[in-house]
């Protein structure tokens, strides 16, 4: 006769019952050592580590002036100067674009003394990032991020890319949110209401959406400027002082129709 195979229920060796009972002690010593830890920790025995931002910080830009009132458009478009101003100005811009930097840093002040704190033009800023420049849309979002806790905020964060822009724009795109968190910080912004914008996938598109509306405009470049919805043409212009110079006629003429 063969011999068959037992059924059913396995049969446990004599030895299994004190190998069970060893691995039920070694447990519960460990779920005891695990209990205690949670304990010291939240008794304040040490401190749990906290997520910081890992970005040198960046040089403070000057402070705009608090007579110039800030808003934001129904488009989702953030503007400095009085809402009902006489003539509308556009800028449409690349945060990680040179002349635009210098644009920002040297001829937007003494733009916005004479005809924006003056109540004599809106300026609205367009998100304009351009294709070559890998950092220049999460700097865009970076922007936004910060006026999606006030306006002013977008204001302050917009100056502080544009002054920092050489530290932020050679950083991989991986590693530049994080500058843009240090920068948060320094502006005193609520750090994960901003650290959980930055990756909202909303806000890039709204970057996204008006560098499609800037593209069909057919712009010479960054910045580029339209005075009451006309681009000013700028396309013989050898300098940012000579596109200046015609955003400055434009206005004139726009302001004696």
């Amino acid at each position: 006769m063969s011999q068959q195979k037992p059924r059913g229920r396995s049969v446990i060796p004599p030895a299994a019952p004190m190998k069970l009972r060893t691995f039920y002690i070694v447990f519960g010593v460990i779920l005891l050592i695990g209990i205690a830890v949670v304990a010291y920790i939240s008794l304040g025995g040490t401190k749990a580590a906290t997520p910081s931002t890992t970005g040198p910080t960046g040089t403070m830009p000057t402070t705009r002036s608090a007579n110039i009132p800030t808003g934001k458009t129904d488009d989702g478009r953030y503007f400095v100067g009085k809402a009902d101003a006489p003539v509308t100005v556009i800028e449409y811009a690349d945060y990680q674009c040179p002349g635009c930097a210098f644009y920002s840093t040297n001829l937007e002040a003494p733009f916005e003394k004479e005809f924006v704190e003056t109540g004599k033009v809106r300026l609205i800023f367009q998100d304009f990032p351009l294709p070559m420049h890998p950092n220049a849309v999460s700097a865009a979002v970076a922007a936004r991020c910060a006026g999606e806790q006030n306006t002013a905020a977008y204001w302050q964060m917009h100056d502080m890319l544009y002054t920092n822009q050489r530290q932020w724009s050679v950083l991989a795109t991986t590693d530049v949110n994080n500058q843009f968190a240090t920068y948060a910080n320094q502006l005193g912004l609520d750090a994960p209401a901003y650290a959980q914008c930055l990756v909202n996938s909303e806000v890039t598109d709204a970057v996204l959406a008006n560098q499609k509306t800037s593209n069909t405009l057919g712009l010479p470049g960054t910045p580029s400027f339209a005075v009451n919805g006309v681009v000013v043409d700028a396309t013989d212009a050898k300098t940012l002082q000579d596109i200046d110079a015609k955003v400055r006629a434009a206005i004139a003429s726009a302001g004696s129709k």
